[in-house]
């Protein structure tokens, strides 16, 4: 087809209409046009259900047009229903340093740009959502240029050292436009442009000099309402309502018990005729006044109005100067006064557009005629004035993703458009701690983030490779790295040392507290501790961890009575001797000290508190035998009663110790001496030759015999 000519389809829901458009030097000229309603309802709320039947009718419109014209038709601009409908705003923005005029291309450039930016944005907010599914841009409008600050109708030919333009992107669910893409291809059509129904009815209903005014246009459909706002010369917002002329068909389906096909004839109908005559699916014969259908259609028209009322004020803030509607739903009995009540405004502000207000578009068919004619003329005429920006297809982890081909297109721009982020496409370094141990502030790093991972077709990539399409892009984030965790073991503070008990080595471990709490050595230490660690020093310590029970390691005090005197003594059960010389438990020792211990007396005895005066020396002969006996030269009472040396004490026992003349008696011998006892006899025992018995005095030098006497 010739460069001049254009191939355009206005697929909707109950028909699809297709034409051929050229431009010439005085405007444009329809050269020829066709209509087909589908048979069947292949397509409901704007998207198509049935593939095959859709392609058959396209193919059918293609071949009369390729027949009328005696061309082929190879590539077709259309337009999409807005189910379904996202919008996004994007803005881009270029230094001019040389302050050269700003040509045609770098404008469309930027505005492309922008357009990215708001399908970056669109991807992010469908990421964030539980529930995803892919969207496609299907178009743009620019809502302003600004050159150096300044906004301005338009950037061409114009100098400056910064421009920009915000833009705002309208997306469609993926399944939407593949259904689409799918009856073309089937069809042998491929697309030259793609647009969204309002954008192109909007080119030819609103005018740029009609866009100072704050207005809504609205195109009624069979199965879809699509909604734009213009104001301050711009296009402001889109909206979808899903609901059309198909719900006024089926009420009247239900209320006279026809087919839809039946039902929506008898809807074109009463816009015509006074009166109707129709046959139900039991073939009864019904006429109908157009007053009676009106009434059966006015819940579902009100409903309607008010949908259409409610998406208009909410994207607009307030009610519209005026609403211009198109499409065949425009020509529904009522709506138009419906709508005008829901928006509080008068009557003569809603209004419909139609074929007839494009006087600049020459060819009159009976299929292009009215308001439904104004959608079909506009996607033509669309993509004359704006011409497409090719696109190509890429996968990101496994999603397709369209992408507008404006030149080099890298692995970043995919990424990017495919609602990754590049801010954080490294992973971020793990958190440090920082800590005070023993009055010093110690900072410990988390560990780094790992870069991502990224692969084209395969092989490993980087951001800034160029893509073509078809190509399959595998990107993973990298890892996080984790936050310091740092343990009492982890930490080296000259705590650790050994010593020798009895002999044996032992491993000290240092005493540590974490805000002067005891904490275990393996916990994570937590950020802003104040860590105390005290060298394992004291010999109670040491002793403790070399596993002596801890009733031998407590002292003991007990207070007594020595001759009247309250006295007091400190006693442990055990004595500690380190490097030879005795200690106290609580006494410090460095590393590598000898320690010795002794196990002692639970309790204290008389001669380990009292100082016992030592007797002198006796020598006594026993039998002729020498010996030598130590002499007592005190006496002691505890309680006032007769009592030893090795006598324990308790808090509050009473001591005498009184002091006497050394001596020994007899019975002492028996400490040095053994005798044979006789059981059948009798001892017989004499000092210096006299009598004597157990206690009797022994002087020194005194001669002792012992002897038995054997009785018969």
């Amino acid at each position: 087809m010739d460069s001049d000519k254009i191939f355009a389809l206005d697929i909707g829901t109950r028909k699809i209409t297709g034409l051929v458009m050229q431009k010439n030097d005085d405007g444009y000229k329809v050269l020829e046009a066709e209509m087909i309603e589908h048979q069947t309802r292949a397509m409901l709320d704007g998207q198509i259900h049935d593939v095959e039947a859709v392609a058959s009718t396209i193919l059918t419109i293609k071949n009369r047009l390729e027949e009328r014209l005696q061309i082929k038709l190879s590539s077709t601009a259309v337009a999409a229903a807005g189910r379904s409908l996202k919008t996004a705003r994007g803005r881009a923005s270029r230094k001019n340093t040389q302050l050269n005029e700003i040509s045609r291309d770098e404008v469309r450039t930027l505005e492309i740009e922008a357009v990215q930016n708001a399908q970056y944005s669109a991807a992010r907010e469908e990421m964030s959502q539980s529930s995803q599914s892919d969207y496609f841009c299907v178009g743009y409008s620019v809502i302003s240029y600004s050159l150096d600050d300044q906004l301005i109708s338009n950037l061409i030919g114009q100098k400056g050292s910064d421009y920009a333009v915000e833009v705002i992107a309208t997306f469609l669910p993926r399944v939407v436009v593949d259904s689409l893409m799918s009856s073309l291809q089937r069809a042998g059509l491929e697309v030259y442009s793609i647009t969204l129904e309002p954008i192109a009815a909007i080119s030819l209903a609103i005018p740029a000099n009609m866009r100072l005014l704050n207005l809504a246009l609205v195109d009624i459909g069979a199965g879809t309402s699509d909604i734009a706002i213009v104001k301050h010369g711009s296009i402001f917002a889109y909206a979808m309502v899903p609901f059309g002329g198909d719900e006024l068909s089926e009420q009247l389906a239900s209320s006279y018990l026809l087919d839809f096909n039946s039902a929506d004839w008898l809807k074109c109908q009463v816009s015509i005729q006074e009166q109707v005559q129709i046959k139900d699916i039991l073939n009864n014969e019904l006429q109908l006044s157009a007053d009676e259908v009106k009434k059966e259609m006015e819940p579902v028209t009100r409903e309607l109005a008010r949908e259409i009322a409610a998406h208009i004020l909410q994207i607009n803030g307030k009610a519209v100067d005026a609403v211009l509607c198109v499409g065949g739903g425009s020509l529904t009995p009522n709506l138009g006064q419906y709508l005008a009540e829901a928006l509080e405004l008068s009557r003569n502000r809603v209004g419909v557009r139609s074929r007839e207000n494009a006087a600049h578009i020459k060819g009159d068919f009976d299929c292009l005629q009215g308001p439904q004619a104004v959608t079909p003329l506009g996607i033509a005429y669309n993509a004359f004035e704006k011409p497409p920006v090719p696109m190509f297809n890429v996968y990101v982890n496994g999603r397709e993703l369209a992408l507008w081909n404006t030149g080099e297109i890298t692995v970043a721009d995919a990424l990017l458009s495919s609602g990754i982020s590049l801010s954080n496409a490294y992973g971020k370094p793990g958190l440090g701690k920082t800590l005070e141990i023993n009055g010093s502030i110690k900072i410990f790093k988390g560990e780094l983030g790992t870069a991502p991972s990224i692969r084209l077709n395969g092989k490993e990539a980087n951001f800034d490779i160029p893509i073509i399409s078809g190509d399959q892009i595998e990107f993973t984030k990298g890892e996080d790295g984790r936050d310091a965790k740092i343990t009492l073991q982890d930490l080296d503070t000259g705590g650790k040392g050994s010593v020798y008990v009895n002999g044996e080595k032992i491993e000290l471990q240092p005493i540590s507290t974490v805000n002067g709490q005891p904490w275990e050595a393996d916990v994570d230490l937590p950020d802003r501790g104040r860590v105390e660690i005290k060298r394992l020093s004291q010999i109670r310590q040491i002793m403790r961890q070399f596993g002596l029970p801890e009733n031998l390691l407590q002292e003991q005090v007990c207070s007594y009575y020595l001759n009247g005197q309250p006295m007091q003594s400190r006693w442990t059960a055990i004595k500690i001797k380190v490097n030879g010389n005795p200690v106290q438990l609580d006494e410090t020792i460095p590393f590598g000290s000898y320690i010795e211990y002794r196990l002692d007396n639970e309790r204290p005895h008389i001669s380990d508190l009292a100082e016992l005066p030592p007797g002198e020396d006796f020598t006594v002969y026993v039998n002729g035998e020498k010996i030598t006996l130590q002499g007592k030269g005190y006496r002691l009472l505890r309680n006032e009663n007769p009592a030893a040396a090795q006598t324990e004490i308790f808090s509050g026992d009473r001591i005498e110790l009184i002091r006497e003349e050394s001596q020994v008696i007899l019975s002492d011998i028996f400490q040095l001496i053994n005798i044979e006892k006789k059981p059948q006899g009798i001892l017989h025992i004499r000092v210096n030759g006299e009598k004597a018995g157990y206690t009797t005095p022994l002087p020194n030098n005194s001669i002792v015999t012992l002897e038995w006497e054997i009785s018969d």
